[in-house]
């Protein structure tokens, strides 16, 4: 075999596959986009709010004793503080999950649209305990079917809260507490409906309290448990707990990677073989090089293809990583085996495609003998919670060392929180070598007997044949 030959191909290959404008847009600009629209999606979302509710409620409060309790609650001034403590709540958690550096730009931003955003506010006024409440119901639906009338927005009846005589204080002792139901106008903003109905509970439970003679601040002192942050004694030492970032995304990640860019290089190699074939330019082609030095340069071409789409892919999510103060969360075997696991991966997957693809005349001929092996390649995604939950159990041992799935199984239980022993990882390694070379021995007896056949599609017993006959 000619490797000058060879290499004469595979640059060829590659620069008709990754110097087109289509594969620059759907490798780098897409991905880019992707990520701009999702920014501007959540800058949209922390922003854009919808107006704030404004209106009555009727409180039917048969206890007796809510009443106050709640319409204090449901002040504009105790609204607002609540509002500003939820903002600043969600500051601190950005700035714990993000890092300082960009949890503050998120900061920022909470800040801005707290400014913007209108609190609701609530006229609250208590009925007569004996009223029926099918009269309130009636007069919410009439103000309902009138639709919004001019004048203070204040008058509008939003709510109906109806609160058991039970509710604070129970009947017997056999019986457990009363509660409350709200009836509200439709349309309303979640946040209106969650700080009513959040209101009401709170003003039932302190009742409940002082009733039962029960400070509230003790209970809530003896009920809140604050821990500094959990770590892991590990060999190397100490290291922060796994999350599901480490225990779920990250293994995930690095298995779509590797997913992705084997089946890009294969699918390209697929296309040009079909392409070639059915336009008789491997005719041409195949007057200068021998079959074997074609589809050596082919796989070689479409795997800088891959190879290029990782490269991005990696770098970006590193870099990303890295901005974000996560960068603990990989290492430099882990990217390496990526790297290692998709070579593996690809030349079983392009060998088969290369096989596939000389073997057919169209690509409508192709779908049939392709089902195997999108089979296979959607195996990593039925395996991916029991391998994540399990990364050192029998099942994920096994499948781990069956090719041509393995280099995804292994690249799960290498980036999991509970990593294979080294030894495993070799193996898996020069297993997956035996099967590259089993993978491209088939795929060449197939390619030099089908390259040049022409006529009805065979099926998996004539691929049978060729390997014989070849």
């Amino acid at each position: 075999m000619n490797m000058s030959k060879v290499m004469r191909v595979a640059a060829r290959e590659f620069a008709s596959t990754a110097m087109t404008k289509g594969f620059i847009i759907g490798a780098l600009v897409l991905p880019a986009a992707m990520a701009l629209v999702i920014s501007l999606v959540l800058m949209l979302s922390i922003n854009a709010q919808p107006p704030a509710d404004k209106g009555t409620i009727y409180l039917l409060d048969r206890s007796g004793e809510v009443a106050s309790t709640a319409t204090e609650r449901m002040s504009p001034e105790e609204v607002e503080q609540r509002w500003q403590e939820r903002a600043e709540n969600a500051k601190k958690f950005a700035k714990e999950i993000i890092g300082n550096k960009f949890g503050s730009k998120v900061s920022d931003s909470i800040d801005q649209a707290s400014i913007s955003i209108d609190t609701p506010e609530f006229r609250v006024i208590q009925t007569d305990p004996d009223v029926d409440i099918e009269k309130l119901k009636e007069e919410l639906r009439t103000q309902v079917a009138a639709g919004s009338a001019s004048g203070d927005e204040l008058e509008k009846l939003i709510a109906i809260i109806e609160i058991d005589a039970d509710a604070t204080r129970k009947a017997n002792d056999d019986e457990g507490f009363g509660s409350y139901q709200a009836f509200f106008r439709p349309k309303l903003n979640e946040e209106t409906v969650s700080e009513i109905e959040s209101s009401i509970r709170w003003s039932i439970r302190e009742l409940r309290y002082q009733n039962a003679e029960i400070d509230r601040d003790v209970v809530v002192e003896l009920s809140s448990v604050k821990a500094r942050k959990s770590m892991e004694i590990t060999e190397e030492g100490e290291r922060k707990e796994s999350s599901g970032i480490t225990s779920f995304v990250i293994p995930f990640v690095a298995m779509i990677l590797l997913l992705m860019a084997s089946m890009t290089g294969g699918q390209y190699l697929l296309t040009t073989t079909v392409e070639e074939k059915s336009n008789r330019v491997v005719e041409v082609l195949l007057s200068a090089v021998s079959p074997l030095e074609l589809m050596t340069g082919k796989i070689i071409g479409q795997m800088g293809v891959g190879l290029s789409l990782l490269t991005v892919y990696n770098a970006v999510g590193i870099i990303a990583l890295i901005a974000f103060s996560m960068g603990d969360l990989i290492d430099a075997r882990m990217v390496l085996l990526i790297f290692v696991f998709f070579l593996l991966a690809y030349f079983m997957f392009a060998s088969l495609m290369a096989a596939i693809g000389s073997a057919v005349n169209d690509l409508r001929e192709a779908q049939s003998l392709m089902t195997p092996v999108m089979l296979m390649m959607i195996l990593p995604y039925i395996f991916f919670m029991p391998v994540i939950r399990a990364p050192n159990s029998l099942f994920s041992t096994i499948t781990s060392f069956i090719p041509p799935i393995s280099p995804f199984i292994m690249i799960m239980r290498v980036s999991s929180t509970d990593p294979p022993p080294t030894w495993q990882v070799l193996l898996a390694i020069l297993l997956n070598m035996i099967a590259v070379v089993f993978f491209l021995w088939i795929a060449a007896k197939i390619f030099r007997v089908g390259l040049l056949m022409f006529g009805k599609p065979p099926n998996f017993r004539t691929l049978i044949k060729w390997i014989r006959m070849a």
